[in-house]
């Protein structure tokens, strides 16, 4: 079974991502806009584990367990949310870019989002009214946050950094937007909320949405704002990065803010990787000025990357940066 979304006109809105087990035992199949093609299910279903061991699981995300019956969402464990927090910032570290700190204001936004994708089994950053469980709260939780769901009737238990993990690789899609949000160098502060339930019909659904924008008070410029944000970068733990994922680079002008950095246009750039036999196929080049996550992006694919092994990437012509070439290096270690 595959699943599909809708993604919203605003430029300034995250992307969602759905996963969904199939009814033959869960896998993950990763839906992005209409524009992009749509994956095959991922490898084949894994033996089911012990009922009770995903059930525990579940049960020990929460200080409250969730209830569909009365439209609860319950409550999160802050180690929990502490977790996810120290992820993230160790996954923008790789990045050289400045900590996220928590906020509290927009928790039962996003716990109440999650619960609608749960239940609904489906996801959208502007949810119907019809709903079971709709809610006000979740509805904006929905509207300024990274969406993620899986569900079916076997699906694996799923840790906080798996879904990091998938938001940042885009499952291999064009479409990276997601990562965008998670290396923003201005996000300054986020929130989480996460559902993982057994629904009436004896299937698991888990969604977890991870706030980016609109919230209550508007995060402060952070310091330390590096000159260009790269991905993959660095020594790159794979986890986050596949050899057929989808590269990307943003040029940063100004530490001002987002907006501050639309004037940057790879137009004319070249994209070059080397590695220890000389250049790489790049092909799949790309380019925007949107401005959602980060403000400007450059991304492609490179033929035969391997593990272990160090590339030096090059981007020439580029105008509206201080620099018209960057260089950086990357490698990819499990």
């Amino acid at each position: 079974m595959n699943c599909r979304i809708r993604r919203a006109c605003l430029i300034a809105l995250p992307l969602a991502l759905a996963g969904c087990g199939d009814s033959g035992g869960g896998g993950l199949s990763v839906s992005q806009p209409a524009s992009t093609p749509t994956p095959s299910p991922s490898s084949s279903p894994t033996a089911s584990p012990t009922p009770g061991t995903w059930v525990q699981q579940a049960a020990a995300l929460y200080d409250v367990q969730p209830n569909v019956s009365t439209c609860s969402s319950g409550t999160l464990k802050a180690s929990v949310k502490a977790t996810f927090l120290s992820n993230l910032n160790t996954l923008r570290a790789l990045h050289n870019l400045p900590p996220v700190v928590y906020s509290n204001d927009e928790d039962s936004q996003e716990q109440d989002s999650s619960l609608m994708m749960a239940v609904a089994r489906q996801l959208s950053h502007s949810p119907s009214s019809s709903w079971q469980c709709y809610s006000a709260s979740g509805a904006a939780g929905a509207g300024g946050s990274n969406l993620v769901g899986v569900w079916g009737s076997n699906t694996s238990f799923d840790s906080e950094d798996d879904y990091l993990a998938l938001w940042m690789t885009e499952n291999g899609a064009a479409d990276i937007g997601h990562r965008r949000w998670i290396l923003d160098p201005f996000l300054g502060k986020t929130s989480y909320g996460r559902i993982t339930i057994v629904l009436a019909d004896g299937s698991r659904a888990s969604t977890a949405s991870m706030r980016v924008l609109h919230f209550n008070n508007a995060p402060a410029v952070p310091t330390g704002i590096p000159a260009f944000v790269a991905y993959p970068y660095g020594d790159y733990p794979q986890r986050y990065f596949g050899a057929t994922d989808y590269l990307s680079f943003t040029a940063i002008t100004s530490t001002l803010g987002v907006w501050a950095n639309q004037s940057v246009s790879f137009a004319s750039a070249t994209v070059s990787v080397s590695g220890p036999s000389g250049a790489m196929p790049v092909t799949d080049i790309s380019t925007d000025n949107l401005g959602y996550g980060v403000p400007n992006s450059i991304q492609w694919r490179v033929t035969g990357l391997q593990p272990a092994v160090s590339y030096a990437v090059t981007i020439n012509n580029v105008s509206g940066a201080p620099q018209t070439s960057y260089s950086y290096t990357f490698r990819m270690l499990p």
